[in-house]
């Protein structure tokens, strides 16, 4: 066998190959985590665009009950998330009247 080929053939087929086997799977699984990552923040800021605007439309029937859900639910979303903006304070605003 040539040495330009048995070089390279031997070099795959050593503990190299493990190392590159490792890398590959190493970046798989970076690139499962950040997808399952962008998934659980596109699901969440879904969840809490659905809340404001179910709750702008019973602040607009006077569905108190549903209110007081939707609150109590933005009091958990926030609560799980302690930074970032406020989804309680964002409700409390769209429910105060604009001041004349």
């Amino acid at each position: 066998m040539s040495p330009f080929v048995s070089a390279p053939v031997s070099v795959l087929f050593s503990g190299d190959l493990a190392a590159i086997s490792a890398g590959i799977r190493n970046i798989r699984q970076d690139v499962l985590v950040a997808d399952i990552t962008a998934s659980h923040e596109e699901h969440d800021g879904a969840e809490a665009s659905e809340i404001v605007t179910r709750f702008v439309k019973a602040l607009a029937d006077h569905d108190t009950e549903t209110e007081f859900v939707l609150w109590r639910r933005a009091h958990e979303i926030d609560a799980a998330q302690p930074f970032g903006p406020r989804l309680v304070d964002e409700l409390d605003a769209l429910s105060t009247p604009a001041a004349a």
